[in-house]
């Protein structure tokens, strides 16, 4: 696990990116301490920070040049099938100086070509891969976005990153605007979806997709995946089988390994098959005081069951309170989930023991595990209607005072299913008060479009169910993958996602929602598998899950700082805001009349971002 940076020029008189790449290095220590280094010519400059785990010599160091020297790699992940391309490269003649997986991915890079061979890639990653002869450039993330690769791109050249504030404090983009209609999509959504960033000319790289960059100035964004919302593969191995050989194959590692444990379904199953495979399993649990959050006496009686050596720490509401600057500083681009504060303890926790951790992260979304899921089908039927209808069933049911409504005011405030389910996954807040705050109109992801485009499926539930699933693994599960990296990687910690190899993707795109969705549980399969290794009474309990209180924060401890941070922002960020109604978001909160706790706390999270990361390098 590492962090790469690179900057490709176009222009006839280019200038010397030495400074900054050495800046960069520095300020992304955190995600590879174990080494560093960079390489350039007169066109393209790349450097690369290491968090050694396969191969701990210098043979894995990087950027890594083939033996040709016409090649070089800038990589950052892991690619889990490696081996097989190994072979088939070694019949080749390409002999290995080391037993990494990034020379193996180099070779390949070579021999089969970019389009060729990313989708055959099963791993998380983002790497940059340059021709040196051709001045070319390509540029990948993997298939549901791991990995983090961050672009911008100017007249001048391109800049990427694993880390946003390099970006933004790049010659190229430093001096850009603010995006209006990206901020507010900001504020729907707690954080920036892929395409998108609240500074013009830069973006989040698309999972999925790789680019191709010449000195030309010419840049081609092609996708090689999309998880699909069509049920197309017959599943011919049992799900049990998938998950096995999925988290053996990631426990490969020449550094110690364990696992998060929260006392949940997904957590707990991946720890249960990473034991089967694995002596000496570590797992990592974080424990509270208030036991309607706490999961730290479930967590322990499944480390008991499957005989980890378990770590459970107890924290205290005030140990998070003191966090509150590591997190900005963790998180380079506006980020507003504030469950990242007990991950950057948890991952603090777990790298006092070990350098690689396996997450259970993806299962709700593959297998329809959130409450919301099971909801949309009724709310599906109201689509049927035209607006006018909807209009008059409204007024009916309000006139009528009818005690359950089933037509709501946001069944005629969007045109379609699809449109009201991506409300669903708004913070709470936004979709009160972000038109007020803003007058803008948020811009929308592109591939909400892609789903929305197709209106004629609102009689065929599997299409309106793996619609909203796809929608999940594009928005919600792209907010918790930015959380773990970022929280883990400022901790020098390596977390895998099992649930989120090709092989359980393509065993879930064959799943309908009926063999998940059982009664009132979701992702029952997973349930069913777990059940059967334990006590099925853990198994089935209701999800707590550790939450921070933030609400009682945000009328006590936290509400002067909050409230004079967003109150006195910078000139050149309150022009995007509407003052008069952040001081009535701030008075309904702090008398109890609302909760607008996420909400403020996404403008705080904007706020502290601009202060912490913009402007850091100045040439």
């Amino acid at each position: 696990m590492c962090g790469i940076v690179g900057v490709l020029q176009y222009q006839a008189e280019k200038k010397s990116q030495q400074e900054f790449i050495n800046w960069a290095l520095q300020s992304m220590h955190r995600r590879g301490p174990d080494s560093n280094g960079n390489w350039n010519d007169d066109v393209y400059h790349t450097g690369f920070v290491r968090l050694a785990i396969r191969d701990l010599t210098n043979h894995g160091n990087q950027p890594m040049h083939s033996q040709c020297g016409r090649y070089v790699l800038s990589f950052n992940g892991e690619i889990y099938n490696s081996n097989d391309f190994k072979v088939e490269l070694e019949k080749e003649g390409i002999q290995f100086l080391s037993t990494s997986d990034t020379e193996v991915l180099l070779y390949a890079l070579i021999k089969w070509k970019p389009k060729e061979i990313l989708s055959k890639l099963n791993g998380m990653f983002a790497f940059a891969f340059y021709d040196k002869q051709e001045k070319k450039l390509v540029l990948a993330r993997d298939r549901v976005g791991i990995k983090p690769l961050y672009v911008g791109y100017s007249n001048d050249g391109i800049v990427f990153s694993s880390q946003y504030d390099h970006i933004i404090n790049h010659s190229f983009c430093c001096n850009n605007s603010f995006d209006a209609a990206a901020i507010a999509l900001y504020l729907n959504l707690g954080f920036m979806p892929d395409k998108s960033a609240v500074v013009q000319n830069t973006m989040l790289f698309p999972h999925g997709h790789f680019a191709e960059v010449s000195e030309t100035s010419t840049i081609k964004i092609t996708e090689y995946y999309s998880y699909p919302f069509q049920n197309k593969k017959t599943i011919t191995t049992d799900l049990n089988t998938v998950l096995q050989q999925s988290v053996a194959q990631q426990l490969v590692s020449d550094v110690p390994i364990g696992t998060f444990m929260s006392g949940g379904v997904d957590s707990t199953l991946i720890t249960s098959y990473a034991v089967e495979n694995k002596k000496n399993i570590q797992s990592f649990t974080i424990g509270v005081e208030d036991k309607k959050m706490d999961e730290s006496d479930a967590a322990a009686q499944f480390a008991s069951a499957f005989k980890t050596e378990h770590q459970c720490r107890f924290i205290k509401q005030s140990e998070v309170l003191q966090i509150l600057q590591d997190n900005f500083e963790a998180y380079s681009e506006p980020f507003a989930d504030y469950s990242s504060l007990p991950t950057l303890l948890l991952s603090k926790m777990a790298r006092e023991k070990v350098t690689v951790v396996l997450s259970g992260d993806g299962g709700d979304e593959l297998f329809w595990g959130y409450p919301r899921n099971q909801k949309i089908i009724n709310a599906s039927q109201m689509f049927r209607h035209n607006l006018l209808v909807r209009n008059f069933k409204f007024l009916k049911e309000k006139v009528l005072s009818s005690p359950k409504r089933n037509i709501l005011k946001r069944h005629i405030l969007t045109d379609n299913y699809i449109e009201y389910y991506y409300k669903s996954v708004y913070i709470n807040g936004s979709e009160a008060w972000v038109d007020k705050l803003m007058n803008v109109e948020a811009s929308q992801p592109y591939f909400l479009k892609q789903l929305t485009a197709e209106k004629k499926d609102l009689d065929e539930e599997n299409t309106i169910m793996n619609k909203i699933r796809k929608l999940e693994m594009d928005i919600h599960l792209q907010r918790i993958l930015i959380k773990v990296d970022r929280a883990s990687m400022f901790n020098s910690i390596e977390v895998r996602v099992p649930l989120l190899d090709n092989s359980v993707l393509d065993y879930s795109a064959g799943t309908g929602f009926k063999d998940c969705i059982h009664a009132t549980h979701g992702k029952s399969n997973l349930k069913k598998l777990l059940a059967a290794k334990t006590n099925p009474q853990l198994v089935y309990q209701p999800k707590k899950g550790f939450t921070v209180p933030l609400a009682h924060w945000m009328r006590n401890e936290l509400f002067t700082e909050i409230s004079d941070c967003i109150l006195n922002m910078p000139p050149h960020l309150s022009v995007y805001f509407n003052k008069k109604t952040i001081q009535l978001m701030l008075s309904y909160h702090k008398s109890g009349k609302q909760d607008n706790s996420w909400i403020l706390w996404a403008i705080y999270a904007l706020v502290k971002w601009d202060s912490v990361h913009r402007n850091k390098f100045k040439n």
